[in-house]
């Protein structure tokens, strides 16, 4: 009988000592952290932001100011992009912008949760990165974010695809893979 006792305190102290080490990226928008590190790379802009030059920065938008601009574009895709992402799917923004570049198609992107590092890198891209205002809509957690976001562009579109396409701001199609996009447009 006392070999129960035993193993049950063995099995207890055995599980307090784990931890959870790893990066969370993605979990949360990292926004007050990444703004900490670097205050100059942020733009919050209130105004009409279609028509912003590529620059160093990120503007910081919700979906109902992306969906203007979109409104005005023949074609456009959103990338949403997460920095730290290294699976296949996650492709170069150099590269989503050559293929959207030869289709006609303008291309938006669209942060999933802010990241210093990646965010301050030069990009041959032809409009600057966007970053979700997750005070305007009043959370940190990112799929909370991104699914308001996300439904203030289109109430269709769901979130498990990271490329978006539109045609004069109506949303046509979501696709996993950059590949399947490429080869149906």
């Amino acid at each position: 009988m006392i070999k129960k006792p035993i193993f049950y305190l063995f099995t207890s102290l055995s599980m307090i000592s784990c931890q959870i080490n790893g990066n969370f990226k993605g979990l949360y928008s990292y926004y007050e952290t990444t703004r900490k590190q670097n205050p100059n790379l942020f733009i919050k802009n209130e105004g009409n932001i279609c028509s912003l030059p590529n620059c160093q920065n990120v503007y910081i938008t919700n979906g109902k100011q992306l969906s203007n601009c979109l409104k005005n574009k023949e074609k456009s895709l959103i990338y949403i992009w997460g920095p730290k992402c290294t699976s296949k799917i996650c492709i170069p923004l150099d590269i989503v912008q050559k293929i959207c570049t030869k289709k006609n198609i303008k291309l938006y992107i669209v942060a999933e949760y802010y990241d210093s590092e990646m965010m301050d890198k030069k990009y041959n891209i032809e409009y600057p990165i966007f970053g979700i205002d997750t005070e305007y809509y009043k959370t940190n957690v990112t799929k909370k974010y991104l699914n308001s976001f996300l439904n203030d562009l289109s109430a269709e579109i769901q979130v498990e695809n990271r490329y978006l396409y539109f045609e004069e701001g109506k949303f046509v199609k979501s696709y996993e893979d950059l590949n399947d996009f490429e080869n149906e447009m």
